[in-house]
């Protein structure tokens, strides 16, 4: 069993075999302090304060205050990679509600999945907000190409590259790739090249997000495969279809917008489902950083 393995199954072990490792604990430490020799007690004291700890921690601080939690897919990428380790506050959403850009973990609704998981987005919008996304592109003379076809257009060979597309601006895995250079990639040298990246649209206004590793290829609402309640729907002043987020639920979206299952596919995230904030990742010890 490799490490992130062995760590995750200590982290979530059951509460009822918490309870007998604690017992098994406490009858060493009865055991070992009734023997004459120093080191029997010592051992003693340490399996007491082992056992309190566990106690500690798994019947007071994970249920109520923070849990450990761990990283199990692509779509929160750049800032959380698979397997980071993250430690997520149980307490705050007891006195607050979330907040635009929260990452929250939670439990999976069952239109993601029959058997729950916990899942892990950003907070995109909450109750009251409208919402609209629309679509990446550029656009090389007359050919329009999305996120997948630039990837294949200007990323390396054999790698999974990210294609960021902001205002006037393309983005290769952070490096910055000029018009000329996308036109001949395209064969069109001489083409003119125009730049429309995916917005999200909160309350009529685009969010600024530099946290995502790509603009999103998909409109929303719109989508032929997504899941919005009829009620869900209004109109803007321009006639467009929005989403009006009703109250005791939650848009969530991952960062990675192009390769996350989230609330646009298995519909608004009920408020009550949420489990905590994600606050800090603490391993591997290469990536200890405070989670935004």
């Amino acid at each position: 069993m490799n490490l992130n393995a062995m760590m995750e199954r200590l982290a979530n072990l059951e509460w009822w075999k918490v309870l007998i490792i604690v017992a098994v604990l406490l009858g060493l430490r009865y055991v070992l302090l009734k023997q004459k020799s120093q080191v029997a007690k010592s051992a003693g004291e340490t399996a007491e304060s082992l056992a309190v700890a566990m106690a500690l921690v798994f019947f007071i601080i994970r249920p109520f205050i923070v849990q450990a939690f761990f990283i199990p897919s692509a779509s929160m990428h750049p800032g959380l990679l698979e397997n980071d380790h993250i430690l997520v506050s149980k307490f705050i959403y007891r006195f607050k509600e979330p907040k635009l850009g929260d990452v929250v973990v939670f439990k999976s609704p069952p239109e993601a999945l029959k058997d729950e998981s916990d899942f892990i987005k950003r907070v995109i919008g909450v109750a009251g907000d409208t919402v609209r996304i629309t679509a990446g592109y550029v656009i090389v003379g007359t050919t329009q190409y999305n996120h997948q076809d630039l990837r294949s257009l200007l990323g390396e060979p054999g790698v999974d590259s990210r294609v960021k597309l902001t205002d006037g601006k393309v983005r290769v895995d952070g490096a910055e790739v000029t018009f000329a250079e996308i036109a001949a990639a395209a064969g069109e040298p001489k083409a003119k090249v125009k730049v429309v990246p995916g917005k999200v649209y909160i309350n009529g206004k685009p969010l600024v997000e530099p946290y995502t590793a790509e603009d999103t290829d998909l409109i929303y609402p719109g989508l032929p495969n997504e899941y919005v309640e009829p009620g869900w729907i209004v109109l803007n002043k321009k006639h467009e279809q929005i989403v009006k987020i009703p109250k005791g639920r939650l848009l969530v979206m991952g960062d990675n917008r192009n390769d996350s299952a989230d609330a646009r596919f298995w519909g608004l995230l009920d408020r009550k489902r949420m489990l905590g904030k994600a606050m800090f990742i603490f391993w591997p010890l290469n990536r200890i950083r405070i989670v935004r």
